[in-house]
């Protein structure tokens, strides 16, 4: 369902803290009978206790594995027979579970949500089945030649830090974990006072508040939290090149960057990322594909993580051809270190607005905006975020580029063809 765009689609919403330390975070959309619920947990990657990584994605496979009341499988047949879908995520940062379906039947999912949410089984047997699973999709994983070089660069990009570790984990380390490791992540972070519902739809707010506070009962008691991990950001550059049988090469420009998310760093880098490398009309297009015609592709992206970030450039090209493409970058980024136009800034502007109305165009968007800045920051971060764009200025980008496109922090990732050519 479409929103109007002269609208923020954020816009209203509420939010509190239920008796049960649970956040709900509630937005009325009533032009169709529909309700996103999503569940919005900060446990990623980057939380997994040593040695068991891969715990925060092995557990978003359990949850949907059955509670002494539902058996495995069962949730997917009761969402599906009540018209809707449901699916997760698990990230370097959060894991959600969310359903999209008729508000006719919100009540019975979010009773099937709530239910693996406060009392999963963790059956041994469907652990080891789940164990099973996983491990071939890390062979999977590892046999795609992209997946691995973006996982070999990502390690040595964040290599003092915790979004180094890989997502699903190794085999070695899903086989350190049991179901009483389940059990401690459960009480320690799958705690009610960590979780956020986002519940975007044709529900109220008091019906959604009353059924949770049903569902959920009084707080628990309080738990130690783990130790923080520690976060530093590399000060020399790296380099990790892997030889695959694919027919370009694939080259990653990288910096890591400290945590900016909230900051003006944050919008600069985001308008620097479109200047340089979003659509035909960027600088690093025109330049190295349609001018010179040296790449097949090229783009930038700034990834903002909830502790660190990383601004990164992409190429494709030819082998023969990677040392001009590599010093083209190069020229480009100092380019645009000496400054933009304020045309070239209002065209970006311009560019990230119909970015932020795209990615907020439906229900399921607006719920996973909610809970994405949750867990990064706030949702007023998010709400106001074109807002704190606009002032954005071109002595700004100047600035945050030389602050954070540091040369010494520059990371290189290269896929070769296994003959070199």
């Amino acid at each position: 369902m479409k929103m109007n765009k002269h609208a923020n689609p954020l816009l209203p919403y509420s939010q509190q803290i239920l008796p049960s330390g649970l956040t709900l975070v509630h937005k009325a959309v009533r032009v169709a009978p529909i309700v996103a619920l999503d569940f919005w947990v900060p446990s990623g990657a980057a939380h997994d206790p040593e040695p068991h990584f891969g715990l925060a994605h092995f557990y978003e496979h359990m949850f949907f594995k059955g509670t002494e009341r539902y058996g495995a499988g069962v949730m997917d047949r009761v969402i599906t027979a009540l018209g809707g879908y449901n699916n997760a995520s698990t990230s370097l940062d959060y894991t959600h579970y969310y359903v999209v379906l008729p508000s006719a039947g919100w009540r019975a999912a979010l009773d099937v949500l709530m239910d693996s949410l406060r009392h999963p089984l963790f059956d041994p047997h469907e652990i080891e089945n789940e164990r099973s699973v996983i491990i071939e999709e890390i062979k999977r994983h590892e046999d795609n030649p992209l997946s691995k070089i973006y996982d070999e660069f990502t390690q040595a990009a964040f290599a003092r830090c915790p979004y180094s570790r890989r997502v699903l984990g190794t085999e070695e380390s899903l086989h350190t974990i049991t179901r009483g490791t389940f059990l401690d992540f459960l009480h320690t972070r799958y705690r009610l006072d960590n979780v956020t519902l986002c519940v975007v739809g044709d529900v109220s707010r008091e019906e959604v508040e009353d059924a949770v506070n049903a569902l959920a009962g009084d707080s628990e008691p309080a738990t130690a939290s783990p130790a923080p991990p520690s976060w530093e950001i590399i000060q020399e550059p790296q380099e990790v090149t892997l030889q695959r049988d694919v027919n370009q090469a694939y080259l990653l420009i990288g910096y890591p960057t400290p945590s900016i998310v909230g900051t003006p760093d944050e919008y600069a880098l985001d308008l620097l990322s479109i200047i340089l490398g979003e659509g035909r009309s960027s600088r690093l297009h025109r330049r190295l594909h349609d001018e010179l015609g040296l790449v097949s592709s090229i783009s930038t992206t700034s990834w903002t993580l909830a502790r660190a970030g990383l601004f990164l450039v992409e190429a494709v090209t030819d082998p023969d051809k990677l040392a001009t493409v590599e010093s083209e970058i190069l020229h480009e980024l100092e380019k645009v270190s000496e400054g933009v136009t304020e045309e070239e800034l209002r065209k970006a502007k311009n560019i990230a607005r119909a970015d932020f109305d795209f990615s907020n165009e439906k229900i399921i968007n607006i719920s996973t905006t909610y809970g994405y800045s949750r867990v990064t920051t706030t949702i007023e971060h998010a709400v106001h975020y074109l807002e704190v764009l606009e002032s954005v200025t071109p002595d700004q980008l100047r600035r945050t580029f030389e602050t954070l496109l540091i040369p010494s922090r520059r990371c290189k990732g290269l896929l070769m063809p296994k003959n070199g050519k």
